[in-house]
């Protein structure tokens, strides 16, 4: 499940959480499709209104993308 999926799923929108964790909606959705271009206050604050651990959030929603060379 990706990060967006899990924000549908609790019903949060995008707008309310770009708000909440202080970025523009540009941003959230440039964030979104690299999640590991997050900051780790924004992770934290994310993992916070999905209640969820830092762990776990870092773990399932913020990986960063494997390259295969």
């Amino acid at each position: 499940m990706t990060l967006k999926e899990k924000l549908k799923e609790q019903r949060i929108s995008l707008m309310w959480l770009a708000e909440r964790i202080g970025v523009s909606r540009p941003t959230l959705y440039k964030y979104l499709e690299k999640p590991d271009e997050f900051k780790i206050k924004h992770v934290r604050r994310i993992a916070k209104y999905l209640d969820i651990t830092e762990r776990e959030a870092l773990v399932n929603y913020f990986k960063q993308a494997e390259s295969y060379e």
